[in-house]
């Protein structure tokens, strides 16, 4: 695991902000991205609307993680599984 923290820059709901997460973390984050077929400031954005007092890394690590388990866990029914995810509200 790379744990190396990078700064990357993104629009939330129409103004740049800075995150820093892992690399790897950066890596799931463009990967859940792709599947998802969104961009990282649309994902970004969701996560803001639901993160419920974590801050903006915390909740997109939190997201990360219960996407990924839970599309593990239920691979043949993949669609719209951000939405399901613990740690989002389900905002599209």
């Amino acid at each position: 695991m790379d744990a190396k923290l990078l700064t990357r820059n993104v629009v939330i709901d129409g103004k740049r902000t800075t995150i820093r997460l892992e690399s790897d973390i950066w890596d799931a984050v463009d990967d859940l991205c792709a599947r998802e077929r969104i961009s990282r400031h649309d994902l970004c954005s969701r996560v803001e609307a639901g993160r419920d007092g974590l801050n903006r890394a915390q909740a997109i690590r939190a997201v990360i993680v219960n996407y990924f388990r839970f599309a593990l866990r239920n691979e043949a029914d993949t669609a719209m599984v951000f939405e399901r995810a613990p740690g989002n509200n389900g905002s599209r």
